[in-house]
């Protein structure tokens, strides 16, 4: 219950008349709350409104000890209620009236009327003892920050217990069978197994047949399932929303005073606002108000990598085939190219005891589609190893001793469907033989276009370069081992290839305007797709379903 005053009550009264109905009040407590019903008459009508909300939901446990704690109340010596009370005639004669009127009150109570008439007790029945017992246990969690050790589930989840979570997601189940899904930023304090109040934020709650009437309060409403699944938020202000996803709900405000107010029933796909005293509804849910209820905890995607590793150190069958008929372990070249190329390559030679695959550039050029039957673009198809079109991946390759080439030589990685569709990165020989400029470069159609270009290279490095789609964006980065330096290149993003599902990546060679071939030598080559491979468990604590926290 807020705590803040309203109206003519006192801060505090709300949260002391909820410890009160829920058991959970001590000594200071009564006392406090003794002192405001003395001092108010609105404070005593509200005090009767409430008890007979709580009652009705909590009739079958509550009355018969209510009943029987006022019994033996009026037992009490008579004189001894008055020495506590000796601040003149009419107080004394109203208390005296009062004990009178109590036991009308929770009679009335446990028929379910209450007239204006019923006076408030001298004190409030003394709450019978809550024994240790938990109402409420924590079964699944997600991501969960919770505000300090006090405020988080544990094993003091009874009457009483607030719950304040930072962010996450959290499923509570209920002695009672209700089961409730609390999104953080949220508030929660637990009153029974079948009553919790929220304090601030977002849950869900789903309520079998057997633990129907289960109750959330809000700081102005009391919101009673009627067996069904429910979503219900408060505001900063306290304003409450609550939305019905199948059965029905009824919210009651609760007004600070004896009147009791008609319920409101919100059925299956409907919402209602609960400002104040007022419901605002029930009406078709807007567009998209259902999205802000989580209905359940979806265990996140585990993603595994899968990688293709070549480290060149013997001949893998059925790949292709270097000028000795040795499987060099790449299995496909970028379609729209090779396809004049012998079976038995001799631009490929892979040298097992020098761990290294040689590539002899030859002269080809993606950029216009030139000689494209003899280009050498060696690679591996990512659905070999788990892609469908949404996955990021990575291609990297460790080229020692860069060669230098005739203008305007290049040789790097790639990425694409066709010749004609795919980005490409690496080093170009731009304006003089042997000296590089970094690149990388969108081609659509056979032409080249997005073009970007930065820093100056010389042969004989130790190159690695690494082309990557992380979160579904490209780029190149060019570690120089030599150096010990990093360039990392990004151009527009390729669109063109976020739909496609058969995408080949790996390396290439080309003198696009000369004649003159060089021979690259890769050491190592490895292409990884990250693939979702199941959910992971994000149970926290599981337990049977008469489950109890070990003492």
């Amino acid at each position: 219950m807020n705590s803040e005053g309203r109206g003519d009550l006192p801060a505090g009264f709300f949260d002391l008349v909820d410890e009160y109905c829920s058991d959970v009040i001590d000594q200071a407590g009564i006392e406090r709350l003794e002192a405001i019903l003395l001092a108010s008459a609105d404070a005593r009508r509200y005090f009767v409104a409430y008890l007979q909300h709580h009652t009705e939901i909590h009739f079958a446990v509550r009355a018969d000890r209510a009943v029987g704690v006022v019994l033996d109340r009026l037992e009490l010596d008579g004189a001894a209620i008055e020495s506590r009370h000796s601040n003149g005639p009419s107080r004394r004669g109203w208390f005296r009236v009062g004990w009178i009127g109590l036991a009308g009150l929770v009679a009335a109570v446990a028929v379910g009327v209450i007239g204006p008439w019923a006076m408030v007790p001298e004190r409030p029945i003394p709450p019978v003892a809550s024994d240790s017992r938990n109402v409420a246990w924590l079964v699944n969690a997600q991501d969960c920050i919770w505000d300090g050790a006090s405020q988080s589930p544990g094993r003091d989840m009874g009457a009483g217990k607030v719950l304040s979570l930072s962010s996450g997601l959290a499923e509570i189940e209920f002695d009672g069978g209700a089961r409730v899904i609390l999104q953080g930023p949220a508030g929660l304090r637990l009153l029974s197994g079948r009553l919790v109040r929220l304090l601030r934020g977002t849950l869900t709650a789903r309520v079998p047949a057997r633990a129907r009437g289960f109750t959330v309060l809000t700081p102005h409403n009391r919101v009673v399932d009627l067996g069904t699944e429910f979503g219900l938020s408060v505001d900063a202000a306290g304003a409450a929303m609550v939305r019905v996803f199948n059965g029905e709900v009824v919210a009651y405000p609760m007004a600070p005073d004896s009147k009791e107010e008609p319920g409101v029933t919100i059925r299956q796909d409907q919402a209602a606002r609960l400002v104040g005293r007022k419901v605002d509804g029930p009406r078709r849910r807007p567009d998209g108000q259902a999205d802000r209820y989580v209905r359940t905890i979806e265990p996140p995607t585990v993603i595994e990598p899968r990688t293709l590793l070549l480290n060149f150190d013997r001949p893998i069958p059925a790949t292709l085939l270097d000028a000795d008929g040795r499987g060099i372990g790449l299995t496909h070249r970028l379609p729209g190219t090779g396809a004049g190329l012998p079976t038995l390559d001799r631009n490929i030679r892979l040298r097992s005891d020098q761990h290294a695959l040689e590539l002899t550039t030859t002269r080809s050029d993606i950029n216009t589609q030139d000689r494209m039957a003899t280009g050498e673009y060696l690679g591996v198809r990512l659905r070999d190893l788990g892609f469908t079109g949404a996955e990021d991946f990575e291609i990297r390759a460790d080229i020692p001793r860069i060669p230098g080439l005739a203008v305007v030589g290049q040789f790097g990685l790639y990425a694409g469907t066709q010749s004609d569709r795919n980005i490409r990165g690496g080093l170009i020989s731009r304006s003089q033989p042997d000296t590089y400029t970094l690149f990388l470069v969108n081609d659509r159609k056979g032409i080249d276009s997005d073009y970007y270009e930065v820093g100056l290279m010389n042969t004989g490095d130790d190159l690695r370069l690494a082309l990557r789609r992380v979160s579904g964006r490209y780029s190149l980065v060019v570690d120089d081992q030599t150096r010990r330096s990093s360039s990392t290149l990004k151009i527009a993003h390729p669109a063109f290839l976020d739909n496609e599902t058969d995408l080949h990546v790996g390396i290439f060679g080309a003198n696009t305007q000369s004649d003159t071939p060089r021979t690259l030598t890769v050491r190592r080559l490895e292409v990884t797709v990250w693939t979702p491979m199941g959910p992971s468990r994000t149970i926290m604590q599981e337990a049977a379903p008469n489950h109890r926290v070990p003492e």
